[in-house]
């Protein structure tokens, strides 16, 4: 008969005291979604060609809009944590509940995910997790990355919002994250694992289900930059795999950003700084991507574009920045200017867009 205390023996000494995946901070972090998946690609060449083909579109989700009346900007695709059509990364999806109904200790579980080099994604009641805005004040559910763990100092590595709302990268203690893993967080029960995949997992595939696999595709760039340009929903081109989302795209999503502003300085709408936060990280990935496409030649080394962007940069961080004083100070006159600096960075940005779609096009024609 075997002895499930020796068999536990057994695992627990062959189990690595110290694991600590790769993860670096990311360079878009508005949204976890996008925080836990470049933390983890960023640093690799081979992930390059499909980090510069996406972050190009912005979207305002209609059901935010409609059903909970919240103007949430993001980047499409939105990389909600239960995204999983995404190259160099093998997902696997459970469930909280499940795991309970089986026995599973979440110790046990984590560290055995971690040990096999596959990170994981969960949800937590933050009144339990230190160094949070809500720590003993209030309960509030949020997703939580798991990078890591030290079994002699009983303690996580995770990245997670702070106390101050910055990203940041920091440790849980066991007893923290158990009691703030076991509330009862209702419809946030998904607990995901994902695993980084290299080039040689899709040679290896023997049927190589598409993973580990992205080409650099500069006529697919082209495509989403005329998207963006012209308002156009890029997901009408992905009705084979799912149906499209209902949202206002790319330059048209200025108006609805002027109407929030609007709103804010009318104490209709708290102050929310993420999208004026995704607006400034998005002209980052644009500043990011000409300098890529530079470096591969696809734009010239003296192109005028890239001093365009960099201006269109500074704009939208300096409109991210008046909300957070007027949040600060509890003033909403701060936000009287946003609307005309808008509209200055809209007309911007459709003049830098339009010559940029035209160097591409005719540098690679």
């Amino acid at each position: 008969m075997i002895d499930m205390l020796e068999v536990e023996s057994a695992l627990v000494e062959k189990t690595k005291k110290v694991v600590i995946l790769p993860f670096e901070k990311p360079k878009v972090y508005g949204f976890l979604g996008h925080a836990y998946v470049l933390g983890v690609l960023q640093p690799y060449e081979y992930a390059q060609p499909w980090i510069h083909s996406s972050y190009i579109q912005l979207f305002f989700s209609k059901h935010y809009l409609n059903d909970l009346g919240e103007y949430r900007l993001d980047f499409y695709p939105d990389l909600m944590i239960a995204y999983r059509n995404l190259p160099w990364l093998e997902y696997k999806h459970s469930d909280k509940k499940i795991l309970k109904q089986l026995g599973v200790d979440i110790h046990k579980y984590l560290i055995t995910q971690l040990e096999r080099e596959s990170y994981v994604v969960t949800y937590v009641d933050e009144y339990y997790i230190g160094n949070t805005s809500s720590y003993q004040q209030y309960h509030f559910i949020h997703d939580i990355f798991i990078y890591g763990y030290d079994l002699e100092r009983q303690i996580y590595h995770v990245a997670i919002f702070d106390k101050n709302r910055q990203f940041s990268m920091q440790e849980v203690s066991f007893e923290q994250f158990e009691q703030a893993y076991s509330v009862d967080s209702g419809v946030h029960s998904l607990i995901n694992s994902f695993k980084r995949l290299e080039p040689a997992d899709y040679e290896a595939s023997k049927f190589g289900a598409g993973l580990a696999r992205f080409e650099f595709d500069l006529q697919l760039i082209i495509d989403t930059l005329q998207d963006y340009l012209e308002g156009k929903n890029s997901t009408e081109r992905l009705k084979i795999q799912q149906h499209p989302v209902e949202g206002i795209f790319g330059m048209d999503i200025y108006p609805l950003l002027q109407e929030f502003t609007t709103k804010m300085i009318d104490g209709i709408k708290y102050f929310d700084v993420r999208p004026f936060h995704i607006l400034w990280e998005h002209k980052m990935m644009m500043i990011a991507r000409i300098k890529y496409l530079q470096q591969l030649g696809h734009l010239s080394a003296d192109t005028p574009i890239l001093a365009e962007f960099e201006w269109l940069e500074k704009r939208a961080y300096a409109q991210r920045n008046k909300v957070i004083k007027g949040h600060m100070c509890d003033d909403r006159k701060i936000l009287q200017s946003i609307n005309d600096s808008l509209q200055g960075i809209q007309a911007g940005e459709q003049i830098a867009i339009t010559q940029l779609i035209e160097e591409l096009q005719k540098n690679n024609s």
